[in-house]
């Protein structure tokens, strides 16, 4: 059973887990998995070594402890009709308890952010947008991001090509394949 990644604005159900708790083939099934998510069992068994229900048991393993999120695909934005991309910074006039929350919540509910992070900084927010075109992009931050309460700037940067894209995290660790830094 997958576990399901935790609403936004709460707290994921199961701790990471420590490093130490990840062994060689825990590693090794994170490399495969993060290059092909739709790896059969089999094929992601003998890559790694192992036979297949150890290796099932240690995908479910990884599944429950958080390590593996979730699963999905990925799709190009402008063949589904989304190629006008932004990235968003936002700063707040206030924020307390009850501001906070309704951030998180209004965020929520505005599908074409894809991505919004809380940072550091000279802005508190960091958004990804994906809009169909200029107008749609607008209309998201004229009537959606600045009607949100505390919302005092809002500043954009538009894609205009990607040079590299990742398809997962790199794997740092020593059991991954690569030397220890």
């Amino acid at each position: 059973m997958s576990k399901k990644a935790a609403p936004a604005g709460t707290a994921p159900q199961n701790p990471a887990p420590a490093l130490g708790e990840l062994d060689s083939f825990d590693w090794k099934i994170l490399a495969v998995l993060q290059q092909n998510a739709r790896a059969a069992n089999i094929e992601i068994a003998h890559r790694i070594g192992l036979s297949e229900a150890p290796c099932s048991r240690r995908i479910r393993r990884l599944e429950e402890l958080g390590v593996i999120e979730g699963y999905g695909a990925r799709l190009d934005p402008e063949a589904i009709g989304l190629g006008f991309r932004a990235y968003v910074t936002l700063v707040l006039d206030y924020v307390t308890g009850s501001t906070a929350q309704e951030f998180i919540d209004r965020i929520g509910e505005i599908p074409e952010v894809v991505s919004c992070y809380i940072v550091s900084g000279g802005y508190d927010a960091i958004l990804y947008v994906a809009a169909a075109d200029s107008r749609a992009y607008s209309d998201i931050v004229f009537y959606k991001l600045r009607q949100i309460p505390g919302v005092k700037d809002v500043r954009s940067s538009f894609l205009m090509k990607t040079i590299k894209e990742a398809v997962g995290l790199p794997l740092l660790g020593r059991d991954a394949g690569r030397p220890a830094r």
